[in-house]
């Protein structure tokens, strides 16, 4: 995996991210000057921060034995989990490190994460079939994402990251994506995950499940019938628009607090 070139390779997240703002994407993969220099401008945000740890915690739960996947080892896995992706070796609490501007904002955020992974605990049948999980090694989990890099073309790569995937008796596959903000689900997500499980474990992916642990409720997708060949077409066809871009101009919205680089926008820069 040395000598492929990651400007080659597309994730979910990273077309995704296209489409919600171009200029965002331009300086986050394509800049010459702020691509070297990004994390410069990484801000950490309590959602993420809270995101991460829920992730986190769950991955280091089903690396228990399942006698020991009680709620307090969960609590005891979040505690594990808790920390900045600034500065991986700060010590709780993390404030501004971890996206928070007090004290009583860490723990509310904190408690907060203890309801979604109750939300979770409630949801989960922990005798599944369990036939992938993330890393072990939650602070450093780039891994996944180089070990799940297949081609899509001669030039062209996709990857990204799975929360859990478990195997059925059949040997079918279901993806299991944990939600900690609000309800919601994309068709396009659920082709390219399955797509990407599928070139890299050869079995087929049946299922896709959502859990949106914010309301503790699941969601099941039948991708049984999706065709291989008609989701690589519709990302290829993705990419070749980005590739055809010319112009990249900021798009408000809503996210536009949320982005590390609002100060060198030409929308908020003086």
């Amino acid at each position: 995996m040395k000598n492929i070139d990651f400007s080659k390779i597309y994730s979910y997240s990273k077309l995704e991210l296209f489409e919600k703002c171009k200029k965002q994407y331009h300086f986050y993969y394509l800049d010459p000057q702020i691509v070297p220099i990004k994390k410069q401008f990484k801000k950490q945000r309590d959602y993420q921060t809270k995101g991460q740890a829920v992730h986190g915690a769950i991955t280091l739960f089903y690396y228990l034995p399942v006698q020991d996947r009680t709620f307090d080892n969960l609590k005891k896995c979040l505690k594990e989990a808790w920390f900045s992706e600034i500065d991986l070796f700060k010590e709780p609490p993390l404030g501004k490190l971890g996206g928070f501007d007090s004290l009583e904002h860490e723990k509310k955020i904190y408690y907060d994460v203890l309801r979604l992974l109750k939300n979770f605990f409630e949801l989960n049948d922990f005798n599944s079939n369990l036939f992938y999980l993330p890393t072990k090694n939650i602070k450093n989990s780039f891994s996944d994402y180089e070990n799940l890099i297949k081609p899509l073309s001669e030039e062209l790569f996709i990857s990204g990251k799975f929360d859990r995937i478990d195997k059925f008796e059949n040997n079918n596959l279901r993806i299991i994506d944990y939600k900690t903000g609000k309800k919601e689900g994309d068709q396009f997500q659920l082709d390219f995950y399955k797509l990407l499980a599928e070139l890299n474990f050869d079995n087929k992916v049946s299922t896709v499940s959502f859990y949106y642990l914010d309301s503790g409720e699941g969601e099941d997708f039948d991708v049984s019938n999706l065709d291989q060949n008609r989701i690589k077409y519709q990302i290829l066809e993705k990419i070749e628009n980005i590739k055809n871009t010319q112009e990249f101009p900021p798009e408000p919205s809503g996210l536009c607090n949320h982005c590390d680089f609002q100060e060198i926008c030409p929308i908020y820069k003086p």
